[in-house]
C-alpha cells in the first residue's frame, strides 16, 4: 500500500480561480498559532455594533443535540485572536490559567486565545447558520494547507455579522453563491492546523473582522473581550429533516443506497488511471492517477440509474492510499424539479487528509471516509452522474476513485 505524500501545492487550479476565491481575510489569525486583532488597536477604527441583535443562527449541523453537546473548545473572552497569554475566560465568566492547546480540557476551557468554537463533527454536512452571501471559499493559506483553518468558508449574513466555518474535507460552495438557512455548505474533516476531525467555527463582527462569542456574556463581572458579545443563538431549528450522515457506517455502503464502484457497471475513465488492490478499498480496489497543473488528461465518471425520482445525498469514497490531492474536483450533473432544469456543480474534496497522515501536531489516522459531496435532485428517466478531473492545479500528486454512492433523503432540507 502506498500512503498519501503530503507535498506543497505549486500551482492551483487554474480553472477554479474564477469561481474560487482562495485568499486568506486581512489580518486574520492562523487558527492555531498567534494573531492581531485590529479591534483592540483603539476606539478611533472601531464600528458601530449591532445592538442587542435579534437572535438568528441556527445550529451548523443536522439533529437535535445542542450546541453545548457538540462543544470542544470555548470562544475565549480574554484576547479571541490568539494571543497565549496564560488566561481563558469562557462565556459564563468562569476563568483558568495556563490551558494552552496542549494542557486545556475538552469541552471545559479549551484553550487559550481560541476565537471560535470548535465542534465535535466527525467529517458530517456543515450547514449555514443563517442566510447569507459567501464571501471566502477554498485554502485558508493555499501554499501550506496544514495552517489555518484548512479548507474552509465564509457567509456574510448582511446584518453586521459573518461567520467561518473550518478544517473541512468538502467544500460546496463557492464565493458569490447566496444560501439560505441550514444549507450545506461542506462536509468537516481535519485539513489545515487541526488535531483531528471537527468542525471550527468562527462568529464575526464585519467588515472589522472581530471575533465575537454567539453564546454572548453572562459573567458577574465587565466581559473582558473588546468588543460586545450578545446571545445570538435562535431558539428552534430550520432544517425539516435529516439528511444521511454517510460516515455514521465507517467504510460499510449507507443502508438503501445505489453504488457505482470504480470498475464496475456504471463507471467509466478517460485517460490513465491505475489499477491498486487493498482490503481497505471499496470491493478491494480503487483506480488512479496523477494530477495535472494544466488542462486535463485523465477523469473517471460514475452513472446510476437510481431507483425513483427524488433528492439523494452523494458521497465519494476517500481511502488513505493513492489520495494526496488538496484539491479534488467532482462535478455532480443533476436536475432542479423547480424549473425543470439541468445543474452543474463543482465539489472541492480535500483527499489528502482523510487516512493516514503526518499533520501539523503529528500523525493523524482517520481512517477511510464517506466524503458527503451534498444533496441533489435526480430522476429515474436520467442517469445521475459524477465526474472526477485530474485537472486539480497540482503537478504530480495522486488522484483516487474508489466508489460513489447515492442515497435517498426522503424530506429536503430547507
Amino acid at each position: 500500500m502506498l500512503y498519501k505524500r503530503l507535498i506543497p501545492i505549486t500551482i492551483l487550479m487554474s480553472i477554479a480561480l474564477s469561481i474560487i476565491d482562495v485568499y486568506s481575510p486581512v489580518n486574520a489569525a492562523s487558527d492555531k498559532g498567534q494573531g492581531t486583532n485590529r479591534a483592540a488597536q483603539g476606539p478611533s477604527w472601531m464600528q458601530a455594533f449591532p445592538a442587542r441583535p435579534i437572535p438568528f443562527m441556527h445550529r451548523p449541523y443536522y439533529g437535535k443535540r445542542t450546541i453545548l453537546q457538540r462543544t470542544v473548545s470555548y470562544v475565549d473572552h480574554d484576547r479571541p485572536w490568539y494571543v497565549t497569554d496564560g488566561v481563558f475566560v469562557r462565556f459564563d465568566g468562569e476563568r483558568w490559567t495556563n490551558v494552552d492547546i496542549r494542557s486545556c480540557r475538552g469541552g471545559v476551557n479549551c484553550y487559550d486565545g481560541h476565537n471560535g468554537y470548535d465542534l465535535n463533527l466527525w467529517f458530517e454536512p456543515v450547514l449555514s447558520v443563517a442566510a447569507g452571501t459567501v464571501i471566502r471559499a477554498g485554502w485558508f493559506n493555499p501554499l501550506n494547507h496544514e495552517g489555518g483553518l484548512g479548507l474552509w468558508t465564509m457567509i456574510d449574513h448582511h446584518n453586521g455579522y459573518g461567520t467561518a466555518y473550518g478544517h473541512l474535507s468538502a467544500l460546496i460552495v463557492h464565493v458569490g453563491d447566496h444560501v439560505g438557512v441550514q444549507w450545506q455548505i461542506g462536509t468537516s474533516g481535519t485539513s489545515g492546523s487541526s488535531r483531528g476531525p471537527h468542525l471550527h467555527m468562527t462568529t464575526y463582527y464585519l467588515p472589522s473582522w472581530s471575533a465575537t462569542d454567539p453564546f454572548g456574556w453572562t459573567g458577574h463581572y465587565r466581559d473582558p473581550n473588546v468588543v460586545p458579545d450578545h446571545y445570538l443563538w435562535a431558539g428552534h431549528t430550520a432544517a425539516k429533516s435529516n439528511v444521511p450522515d454517510l460516515s455514521t457506517h465507517g467504510r460499510a455502503i449507507y443502508p438503501g443506497a445505489t453504488l457505482v464502484d470504480d470498475g464496475g457497471t456504471g463507471w467509466s475513465s478517460r485517460g490513465r488511471w491505475h489499477r491498486s488492490s487493498s482490503s481497505s478499498d471499496i470491493r478491494g480496489d480503487l483506480r488512479w492517477a496523477w494530477t495535472t497543473a494544466g488542462s486535463s488528461t485523465a477523469s473517471a465518471t460514475w452513472q446510476a440509474t437510481l431507483p425513483a425520482n427524488g433528492y439523494y445525498e452523494v458521497g465519494a469514497f476517500v481511502d488513505d492510499n493513492h489520495a494526496s490531492s488538496g484539491w479534488a474536483p467532482y462535478t455532480i450533473y443533476s436536475l432542479d424539479p423547480a424549473h425543470n432544469t439541468k445543474k452543474k456543480h463543482i465539489v472541492l474534496v480535500d483527499q489528502e487528509h482523510v487516512g493516514s497522515f503526518r499533520g501539523p501536531y503529528g500523525w493523524v489516522n482517520t481512517g477511510p471516509q464517506w466524503i458527503s459531496l451534498g444533496t441533489y435532485y435526480f430522476e429515474r428517466s436520467t442517469p445521475a452522474r459524477v465526474v472526477l478531473s485530474n485537472a486539480t492545479g497540482e503537478r504530480g500528486l495522486q488522484l483516487a476513485a474508489d466508489g460513489v454512492e447515492f442515497v435517498p433523503v426522503s424530506v429536503q432540507s430547507a
